[in-house]
């Protein structure tokens, strides 16, 4: 249908000329006041204020420099356990509980990004063929524009 947009708050379908969603209310338009920083730095504070939002979308950036994070703070964590607690695997069971929920939400708001839904993160539960179609879909770029799940994250 011609005229027709998603709305970025429930995902229903809505006419680009209605200000609000009549299913939700949720704004038309979404006004960004300020760029959002991807950098590294940047993208981990956003995982962690966002740690459990599991609506909008995430850009590449976002997810693998977490993605980045979490495997160096592992890394540390196991040469820590290794070197001074003899293996008890302390601080690395401290670290998975912490990086637990953001890892999540970053995870569905990156498959938001690509227009699918965050249920096919179900698909690493598939050893190699659900591994391979993850990984393909987490590092191709997401949609240019707004989609269902709402604003481009990249857009000015």
């Amino acid at each position: 249908m011609s005229g027709m947009v998603f709305c970025r708050g429930c995902g229903s379908e809505i006419h680009s000329t209605a200000p609000m969603c009549p299913k939700c209310g949720a704004p038309r338009q979404f006004v960004q006041t300020e760029r959002i920083n991807y950098s590294f730095g940047g993208s981990i504070a956003l995982c962690f204020n966002r740690f459990v939002q599991f609506s909008g979308r995430a850009p590449r950036a976002e997810y693998w420099y977490f993605a980045l994070f979490t495997v160096l703070i592992g890394l540390g964590a196991s040469v820590v356990e290794a070197v001074l607690l003899n293996g008890t695997p302390v601080l690395s069971t401290i670290a998975n509980l912490a990086f637990f929920l953001p890892g999540i939400s970053v995870g569905v708001r990156r498959m938001h990004d690509g227009d699918r839904s965050g249920w096919w993160l179900w698909l690493f539960l598939l050893p190699l063929v659900g591994w391979v179609i993850l990984l393909v879909w987490l590092v191709t770029k997401g949609n240019h524009g707004p989609n269902r799940f709402g604003p481009d994250p990249l857009a000015v």
